[in-house]
């Protein structure tokens, strides 16, 4: 019995590595769309994101934190990007615009987000000079 529940818990797993699809396949333009739900490790914030698939295959993303460290540290502010693309099975964009809605600055970024599991992504910010910001891992909670 012990060894029948320790093979499954092995299945299980093994089914759930990389990306939960077969070897030698590349993550869908699919995956990538839904509701993603992440905790921030820098500030302890909540993470939103919402993604979405453009008319022209490129994709947008909205997004809200409870915690804004490039904003003063307020809630007040929104992500956005409407370019992303899918190279190398990684979602990419050089225009992640966070919009500080207290102050009215604005800081420009790039962001790259790698599928890591089933319904599961981290979200890698770097500054244009390619400096690291943040990484988050989100869970994606809905598919549309």
């Amino acid at each position: 019995m012990v060894l029948l529940i320790a093979g499954a818990a092995i299945a299980a797993h093994a089914a759930n590595t990389s990306s939960g699809q077969k070897a030698g396949r590349a993550p869908s333009a699919r995956q990538f769309v839904g509701y993603w739900m992440g905790i921030d490790p820098l500030d302890g914030g909540d993470s939103r994101r919402g993604i979405t698939r453009n008319r022209n295959g490129t994709f947008s993303v909205i997004g809200r934190d409870t915690v804004f460290t490039l904003c003063d540290g307020t809630d007040r502010a929104i992500v956005t990007l409407s370019d992303a693309a899918v190279v190398d099975s990684r979602l990419v964009s050089d225009n992640l615009l966070i919009r500080c809605t207290n102050d009215g600055s604005t800081v420009r970024l790039k962001v790259r987000y790698d599928v890591l599991g089933r319904n599961i992504v981290r979200e890698t910010v770097t500054s244009q000079a390619g400096e690291p910001v943040d990484k988050i891992i989100f869970h994606r909670v809905s598919e549309r």
